[in-house]
């Protein structure tokens, strides 16, 4: 069998620490709840991330995958949190567990104003296609006029970078949502850094929250969006 990710790999020791530093080795805001539950004093918060609230409505805000129970803890506003790796439960008790996907809508019982994916490992080694897939499981549990906050890591999806204009390609896919899965683009960020010299190893930028950042309308029903 080939195995993509470590996340598809069979744990042989099922014990609750084995899982806990499994999942923390593909969160690295975990951190970030980690360092906000010691300082009292002041509040961690990636940029990213406060940018997405800043930018949320009015309502119910959802954050998939993306340790969004760091934000719950600090920001006054209706988050609810939704994890796949059940040991999130047993360290933020307050979180809906959905192991699939394709499920999301059954497992999670409302539907919400805001939803967001901030760089998901699970939403990985697909093509475009596959993250329409995964964007159309998603629309099952959003309101008309939903905010859609998506981003993701170019390096993580299957394309063939040789013969494809990358930013077009990506551009072109999150403008074709509209028609697909009623999902407006209102704004995008598509970043992919030249190297400084050819002994520049660095991958593109914003390792957490990756480097293609895209907002989208679920079902546009004429609300007023100005971008901050």
């Amino acid at each position: 069998m080939f195995i993509e990710s470590f996340d598809q790999a069979k744990m042989k020791i099922e014990d609750k620490k084995t899982q806990y530093i499994r999942y923390r080795i593909g969160r690295i805001k975990h951190q970030y709840w980690l360092w906000n539950r010691k300082h009292h004093d002041q509040v961690y918060i990636d940029e990213c991330d406060h940018r997405i609230l800043q930018n949320c409505k009015p309502g119910k805000t959802v954050f998939y995958c993306s340790a969004g129970y760091y934000l719950k803890d600090i920001f006054n506003m209706d988050i609810d949190v939704i994890e796949t790796h059940p040991i999130v439960k047993h360290f933020y008790e307050d979180c809906y567990i959905s192991r699939d996907r394709t499920t999301l809508y059954q497992t999670y019982p409302y539907k919400c104003d805001n939803f967001a994916v901030v760089n998901n490992r699970g939403d990985h080694w697909v093509n475009v296609d596959g993250l329409t897939d995964h964007l159309r499981n998603y629309t099952l549990i959003m309101n008309p006029g939903c905010r859609v906050f998506y981003s993701f890591r170019d390096t993580q999806i299957h394309v063939n970078r040789l013969t494809v204009d990358m930013e077009q390609h990506f551009l072109d896919w999150a403008a074709s949502l509209e028609e697909t899965l009623n999902l407006k683009l209102v704004h995008h960020e598509i970043r992919f850094d030249k190297k400084s010299s050819k002994d520049d190893y660095s991958e593109n930028p914003d390792t957490s929250n990756g480097n293609l950042k895209f907002m989208f309308i679920y079902k546009d029903i004429g609300e007023a969006w100005e971008i901050v």
